[in-house]
């Protein structure tokens, strides 16, 4: 493009758009090496994200998509004098985001994030099954004391000969006790 401000230009070639659950990825081809400090991105009160390269020019004709991804309502580019602009309408601001390069030295990769908000309401997040935490005696703990107890108590009431209670019955049934306070007493903490 003639009239550029800058005097090297570096062109724009190609824009892909993925969706993802948790944001958008935007992969960024050019004609030649650019420096990640000349590209800019920010979020717009009215649900638009852009994307701004500095000293990079394009054709908007050829950068256009076409088919745009899940979670992309619109794509727009906006050509400038010293600069490209991206503008991806998107379904939920972006609260995070990160440029990189990409597979090799002419490709950039920008990576945009929807806020942790908005991914703990998805239904695949919900529809997780994640383990809640039981409170009281952690389970082993619990299970080794209540199976120690009762083999206690069992051996004791197997070996007892008279009417009378023996220490290894009294062992068992005082720590099957004790197990079921403390677990109760636990889970209350």
């Amino acid at each position: 493009m003639a009239g550029h401000l800058y005097p090297q230009s570096i062109e724009l070639q190609s824009v892909q758009l993925k969706s993802k659950k948790n944001g958008i990825i935007v992969s960024l081809d050019l004609d030649t090496t650019v420096n990640i400090s000349n590209i800019t991105g920010w979020q717009a009160n009215s649900g638009w994200f852009y994307i701004t390269l500095y000293k990079v020019s394009g054709d908007s004709a050829s950068l256009s998509i076409r088919t745009l991804p899940d979670g992309v309502k619109e794509f727009q580019v906006i050509e400038s004098e010293e600069s490209i602009q991206l503008g991806i309408k998107i379904i939920e601001p972006i609260s995070q985001f990160d440029f990189s390069p990409g597979e090799d030295d002419r490709s950039i990769v920008a990576t945009l994030l929807y806020s942790t908000t908005y991914l703990a309401g998805l239904n695949t997040i919900k529809q997780m099954n994640l383990k809640s935490q039981e409170r009281g005696f952690p389970v082993g703990v619990r299970n080794w004391f209540y199976i120690t107890g009762s083999g206690l108590t069992l051996t004791g009431l197997l070996q007892n000969s008279d009417d009378s209670i023996n220490t290894q019955t009294k062992a068992g049934i005082g720590l099957l006790a004790l197990t079921f306070i403390l677990d109760k007493i636990w889970s209350y903490l």
